[in-house]
């Protein structure tokens, strides 16, 4: 009781203070009513209210987590623009003749002294691989060819073909080491009634699998290598692949130096570039795998040296002369003794819209003979020379004409199983076309022309080649 009449006394003072005084009360029916208190909430509502709040949150968490994931996802897949590569390249072609580039000298017409040393059906005239059809340097047919007798087209007319499909990859495993793996998915086909052919004529081809390190310095650039890598002869093996060739197919003298050897390389360039060395030590020569003096999977014991010293003058920018070479035991047969050697020059000049090349090679292997039997009967004989000029210029962002010049001179022979006589120039002029930054499309014309005693046949090339990049 004490306590209300405190409160009610200390009202009323309030109500009569300086601050209220002069303000008449106002009248009791002019009073706003005064309002109820709010209803507090039940013990129900307010579980209802947490129950709710609950599943916002955990509806919230499962959002983050959904956003989360997706941009794990986002970051695992978006290095794999960089890391994965490749080209499809469709052509359609058309060669002279049979198809192929080499002809019998029935008879001993053209070459008697071959007579009573190897069977005249088996005394071959011409280049196997002159009447290649695409980058990759498959002729359209190798026709009655006993040193290669991988026949991969087969075609004696008209033909669209899948050049390939091309896949690539890369990966950097640690700061300054990456992994390169390059493969060919070649759609091929075969008479499926023949007992000799194998699955259905398609076929994988490894071209590159290889560790890269580089060491970088202020006078030298390092890059060391293992696996399976580009050849370090020449010039031609940088643009082989069908997006960075200007032509559709390989020079004559590229089987000598396009291939992709097996084992060790290291790689060097001095004064910001001006001068490269190039050395690898492998199982077998630098020979593409479409001639038969390649050996991936060594059968001898003596490896083989190569390299190539570059220089790039800073007087004539654009201006890249080489010279490279090779010696070490001789492929497909597993004498040390049996050598084999080649040596190059090139020339290259890129200077904004003209490119001028040219190369040389010579080489030998010198093979393995019995007494009293033909020679080179062991282990077969090659000596070979041949040269390529090569001229285009870009017209236009899009329009880029060429024309190449190239000639062989080679003479392989294997006992009594057969003898090629290879002496022919070819000119080759085309047209590229860079459509779009990913799509490419080139046409050219091969005259081929038999030399010195080989008569002259039809074997003429039309192809072409529409190049899409990924």
């Amino acid at each position: 009781m004490r306590w209300w009449w405190v409160a009610t006394s200390l009202s009323w003072i309030l109500s009569i203070s300086p601050a209220n005084a002069d303000e008449p009360a106002p009248p009791a029916g002019d009073r706003a009513p005064t309002s109820a208190p709010d209803t507090a909430p039940t013990r129900q509502e307010l579980d209802k209210l947490a129950a709710e709040n609950r599943e916002l949150r955990e509806e919230l968490e499962l959002l983050k987590d959904d956003l989360q994931k997706t941009d794990e996802r986002v970051d695992k897949l978006a290095p794999l623009a960089a890391k994965l590569t490749g080209y499809a390249d469709f052509g359609f072609f058309f060669v002279g003749g049979d198809g192929s580039g080499i002809r019998n000298d029935l008879g001993y017409r053209q070459f008697p002294e071959y007579r009573g040393i190897v069977p005249d059906s088996w005394l071959f005239m011409g280049d196997p691989l002159s009447t290649a059809v695409n980058a990759r340097g498959e002729p359209a047919t190798t026709g009655d060819s006993r040193a290669i007798t991988f026949d991969s087209i087969k075609s004696k007319g008209p033909t669209f073909l899948i050049n390939s499909l091309n896949v690539g990859l890369f990966a950097e495993i640690a700061r300054s080491t990456l992994v390169t793996a390059k493969f060919d998915l070649v759609p091929r086909g075969r008479d499926v009634s023949d007992p000799n052919g194998l699955f259905l004529g398609d076929f994988v081809d490894v071209r590159l699998a290889y560790l890269e390190h580089r060491i970088s310095r202020k006078w030298m650039e390092l890059s060391l290598f293992a696996g399976k890598f580009d050849s370090v002869i020449g010039f031609e093996y940088r643009s082989q692949e069908a997006p960075s060739r200007i032509e559709v197919t390989p020079s004559l003298i590229c089987r000598y130096t396009c291939g992709y050897p097996i084992g060790v390389k290291a790689r060097a360039q001095f004064f910001d570039r001006a001068i490269g060395l190039n050395v690898a030590v492998t199982n077998g020569t630098h020979f593409s795998e479409l001639f038969p003096f390649h050996d991936e999977i060594d059968a001898n014991a003596m490896k083989t040296g190569a390299a190539r010293l570059s220089f790039a003058p800073r007087f004539a920018r654009g201006l890249e002369l080489g010279v490279s070479g090779s010696y070490g035991a001789q492929d497909n047969q597993d004498q040390d003794s049996v050598r084999q050697w080649m040596y190059g020059v090139d020339a290259h000049y890129h200077r904004q819209d003209l490119v001028l090349r040219a190369e040389f090679v010579q080489g030998r292997a010198r093979g393995m003979s019995e007494e009293d039997e033909p020679p080179c009967g062991v282990a077969p004989c090659l000596q070979f020379k041949g040269a390529y000029g090569l001229a285009g210029y870009r017209l236009t962002n899009i329009v880029m004409p060429y024309v190449r010049v190239d000639w062989r001179n080679a003479l392989h022979r294997k006992g009594a199983s057969f003898v090629y006589i290879s002496e022919l120039w070819r000119a080759t002029p085309g047209l590229r076309l860079a459509l779009t930054s990913n799509l490419i499309l080139k046409v050219e014309y091969t005259f081929n022309r038999e030399l010195g005693r080989i008569p002259q046949f039809d074997n003429d090339v039309f192809t072409s080649s529409l190049v899409v990049t990924y």
